[in-house]
């Protein structure tokens, strides 16, 4: 009765009403008129927008926006813009006409009312216009052109921000959890009482776990940044500001639920350690040991006294670590998922060994919570897979109420997935968020699994060799599984194992992401079944000699395979790295695959060294055959130890040396080592410097400036200056491609600290345009060439810079127009600073690869339906794709900060890490300006009950977002 109590509760609590917020925004702020501002919604279309026009305000603009919800010209065109002209009030919506007609006389007012039911037009009251298929408009900003005018006082926006999915239990659904909780509990203590404890076997500490330990622990320092490490560091500490844990990058910040558990664990602890990069990969190691202890503990369980042999654990920790380093030490939810595969797998076994119903169940449960970290955490239900056959029997003998007790208890144990996944979402809340992800996010079938390899064998070495050598060893278990063998043996594990790491790929392909890191999830049984490899050979001992040669060509194929993989690990990893030459953006065939691990000029990759090692092994056992001393290795066994070995050995070399070989300039490790030593989190922002203004600037030049051409133009530039001071530019209505400006002689004080000259840069095919730095020196005047990058956009401001010449009595700038346009602002004195000297007080955004290297930054949050605009955006680029970097504000994917983009100018700062040989660079700092002051709004915080199963208007969809599905 009370496992079905418990079943019952589990699935009523993602039905049960929540208290959802509902933030209400008005504009203008109360006692002021109306004025621009910048309202950066996200998702940026509000549940619900109502808007005032007064006539007396349309015929003072005369000719402009009364009202904008978005910029002009903003990409794509799904705001709400009011506009007088000659007498007549034109409203369009996602540059649809609704109404045209002219302004009446006396004292009216326009009234706009969107909501999910279609959009509205009244004047005085009187229905001018409906259009029931119209969504809500996209709110970006509140844009007028009456500020400051009297007649504007009754203009006014309201708007309901969508906030839906920041819930809370209500008094219900609170009770509902806390109902099942106790529920679970006292069922699995009554199931315990009645079928007996479940006793597990300890073992005996032996070398190979110190060595384990350490290496594992100084994986903490050493190990590489994953692409997506960042990323669930952004979801996990912007939970706390935006009340659920949301997609922080893009899809509009649409809840994770119900693959929430390891963020959880990472918005707790991150807490604690302001949530550091090495303080946050205490975690993985955590995970990573207790995965050690129940990998151990299943080896005892299942071999018995075998387990006492002195190389199985050293065996067992050679497989750990293959798969460990290369996949264990990431803020990404494989390695709890590793984990909990791990429990999952020892108490399925001690539940077949004993016939146990507690451990089937708490085998159920720790698998059910590793689905709850992410789709890959199906994985864990692998291993329970091959307990169906005992549990059937034991079913089967057993009566119809022991039956339905043992089978009730087994399924309430599988209900711990919902108080994570549901207790902060409902059912609806799952239903949008998983539309969402699949319409703005790539999604694959299983059968398209293929893209798996594909992104595996793009990768660098160490992630393609513990998949290949499972594979390879796989395939040789399954041509050579020969006839039944008895349980508790090795060939029955390597069995046994093979068959779950193949069940747990099956799983696997069900995943609707295929990136190479997911493989890290399959890791348990995975190196169970290396381990037994390690110990015995894949093949029967019955092999005949061809089918051992054809079983050997499999592994030197495998590690061929294996180490032709690049040594080339982004963002962060890369630097002092060894083999070859990482600098170049891009990288030839050949030059990439001198990358590839190599000793001298001898490659690991080379196929030939590996028959060569098989041949030798195989003489040495022909050798000991004739002389009758038994053969200790097979060749296919020698080659997949020395692959294993090789790995293990060559991946902690490199990342151990590459410190040394990037020293005393910055790397990952270093920064670890800093942390470990003094407690500094800083991160980067211990390091990066940029230049920035120098305490004595120049005073203005005495003659006024030489502009010729275009930049002869009285016109305002429409882009805000990058700093205070005069802006000379082109950009005219009849441009003619060409123009010159001369700067007058800016005074170098004598006294000054200025090392560099900095100018600010904008435009159009700027590699086309010719631009300088002159500076007057007792030797003559000394022209020193700018060169922009002609990859950032017509509102990327460039601080382009040149070292001052010493001595130097003035400078000043020259442009020669060759292009479309070109802006140009005063040049200025600068110096190496912290980059501190710009983050500190303002609201920063880091990207998804390298926030968590910018623990001690201000982060710019995501609540209540709206952005925090920031002010700075630091980011990774070491040759990465621009795409990748600009998630965040790429509409099409829903960039949760795409919206307060519209309104952005970004002034991209010199800046570098210094020290130690060159690397690729390191990243960019963005100084953003906007062009109007942000969220000059007042906020209401409202809160109601919504049922479980509701779901609000969809997030997804052409209609919303203004593109068709890509897929």
């Amino acid at each position: 009765m009370l496992a079905a109590i418990t079943v019952l509760l589990g699935v009523a609590i993602p039905f049960a009403p929540v208290t959802a917020s509902d933030p209400v925004v008005s504009w203008p702020q109360a006692g002021k008129l109306p004025s621009s501002t910048v309202v950066p919604l996200s998702p940026p279309r509000p549940l619900s927008l109502h808007a005032t026009i007064p006539c007396a305000a349309l015929r003072a603009v005369g000719n402009g926006d009364v009202l904008r919800t978005v910029p002009a010209g903003a990409s794509p065109a799904t705001g709400l813009a009011v506009t007088a002209a000659a007498g007549r009030v034109s409203v369009l919506a996602a540059g649809t006409p609704l109404l045209d007609e002219p302004i009446p006389a006396g004292g009216c007012d326009y009234r706009i009312a969107a909501t999910a039911t279609g959009l509205s037009i009244t004047r005085d009251s009187a229905p001018v216009a409906h259009f029931p298929d119209l969504p809500v408009p996209s709110v970006s900003a509140l844009i007028t052109t009456a500020e400051g005018m009297p007649q504007a006082g009754g203009l006014s926006v309201s708007l309901h921000a969508d906030d839906r999915y920041n819930s809370h239990p209500n008094g219900l659904k609170t009770l509902l959890l806390w109902a099942h909780l106790l529920a679970l509990g006292a069922t699995l203590v009554l199931a315990w009482r009645h079928w007996g404890p479940v006793r597990i076997p300890r073992v005996r500490p032996r070398w190979a776990d110190l060595v384990v330990g350490v290496t594992a622990a100084s994986w903490v320092l050493l190990g590489p940044v994953q692409y997506d490490d960042a990323w669930y560091v952004l979801m996990s500490r912007n939970a706390g500001a935006a009340g659920y844990l949301g997609n922080y990058v893009y899809m509009f910040n649409a809840t994770e639920n119900p693959f929430v558990l390891s963020q959880y664990l990472m918005q707790f602890w991150g807490r604690l350690g302001e949530f550091s990069l090495w303080w946050l990969r205490l975690l993985p190691l955590a995970y990573g040991l207790i995965t050690w202890v129940a990998l151990r503990r299943l080896l005892t369980t299942t071999l018995g006294r075998t387990a006492g042999n002195r190389w199985v654990p050293w065996a067992l920790g050679l497989a750990f670590l293959a798969w460990w380093m290369p996949y264990g030490m990431t803020l990404r939810p494989e390695p709890l998922i590793l984990c909990l595969t791990a429990v999952t797998m020892l108490l399925a076994e001690t539940a077949r060994r004993r016939e146990s119903i507690p451990a089937a169940a708490a085998a159920t449960l720790v698998a059910a919570l590793a689905l709850s970290c992410s789709p890959s955490g199906l994985v864990a239900w692998a291993p329970l897979v091959p307990a169906l056959p005992w549990l059937c029997r034991w079913l089967r003998d057993r009566s119809g109420k022991s039956r339905s007790v043992a089978g009730l208890t087994v399924v309430a144990a599988g209900t711990a997935i919902v108080p994570v996944a549901f207790a902060d979402a409902t059912f609806g809340d799952v239903l949008e968020a998983t539309k969402v992800h699949r319409w703005y996010y790539g999604s694959f079938a299983w059968y398209e699994e293929w893209r798996h390899i594909d992104t595996l064998m793009t990768g660098p070495w160490a992630l393609r060799l513990p998949v290949l050598m499972t594979l390879g060893v796989g395939l040789l278990v399954a041509l050579g599984r020969g006839r039944r063998t008895a349980p508790g043996t090795v060939r029955w594990l390597m069995l046994s194992s093979a068959v779950v790491t193949a069940l747990a790929m099956a799983f696997l392909a069900l995943s609707p992401t295929k990136w190479v890191l997911h493989f890290g999830a399959l890791a348990a049984p995975a190196i169970v079944l290396l381990t037994t490899a390690l110990l015995r050979s894949p093949l029967p001992r019955t092999t005949g000699a061809v089918a051992s040669i054809a079983g050997t060509g499999v592994l030197i194929m495998v590690a061929a395979a294996g180490f032709s993989g690049p040594n080339i690990w982004k963002p962060f990893s890369d630097r002092g790295q060894s083999f070859g030459n990482h600098l170049p953006a891009s990288l030839s065939k050949i030059e990439l695959s001198m990358t590839a691990p190599h000793i001298g000029d001898v490659f690991l990759r080379d196929a030939k060294l590996w028959v060569a090692l098989a041949a030798v092994i195989a003489g040495f056992g022909l050798w000991r055959r004739r002389r009758r001393l038994g053969v200790l290795l097979r060749p296919e066994r020698g080659v997949l130890i020395a692959t294993a070995l090789l790995l293990v050995i060559g991946m902690f070399a490199v990342f151990a040396y590459a410190p040394f070989r990037q020293a005393p300039g910055w790397t990952v490790a270093s920064g670890g080592f800093e942390f470990a030593t003094s407690g500094r989190t800083g991160g980067l922002a211990d390091h990066v410097k940029v230049l920035a203004n120098a305490d004595v600037q120049p005073p203005a030049p005495v003659e006024p400036a030489v502009v010729r051409g275009d930049f002869a133009t009285s016109a305002r530039l429409s882009v805000p200056p990058s700093a205070p001071g005069e802006v000379w530019h082109s950009r005219t209505t009849l441009p003619t491609g060409r123009g010159t400006l001369t700067t007058g002689w800016y005074p170098v004080p004598a006294t000054g600290d200025g090392t560099h000259v900095t100018v600010p840069v904008l435009g159009e095919g700027l590699t086309a345009h010719r631009l300088a730095v002159q500076a007057d020196t007792p030797s003559g005047v000394v022209s020193l060439p700018l060169s922009p990058d002609a990859a950032l956009g017509a509102r990327h401001w460039q601080e382009l810079a040149v070292a001052l010449p010493q001595p130097a009595r003035a400078i000043r700038v020259v442009a020669e127009q060759r292009g479309p346009w070109l802006a140009v602002g005063e040049p200025r004195l600068t110096k190496i600073r912290p980059v501190t000297t710009v983050t500190d007080g303002q609201t920063v955004f880091a990207d998804q690869l390298s926030a968590m290297l910018w623990p001690d930054i201000d982060h710019a949050e995501i609540a209540h339906g709206m952005t925090n605009p920031p002010t700075v955006r630091v980011s990774a680029a070491e040759h990465i794709d621009p795409g990748v970097l600009s998630n965040s504000t790429f509409t099409d994917w829903g960039g949760n900060f795409a919206t307060s983009a519209q309104t952005a100018t970004y002034v991209r700062m010199a800046s570098a890490l210094p020290g130690g040989p060159e690397t690729a660079p390191w990243g960019t700092v963005d100084r953003i300006l906007y062009d109007f002051p942000t969220r000059q709004v007042d906020f209401g915080f409202r809160h109601h009950d919504r049922a479980g199963w509701t779901r609000l208007p969809t997030l997804a969809g052409e209609e919303y977002i203004g593109r068709k599905y890509t897929g």
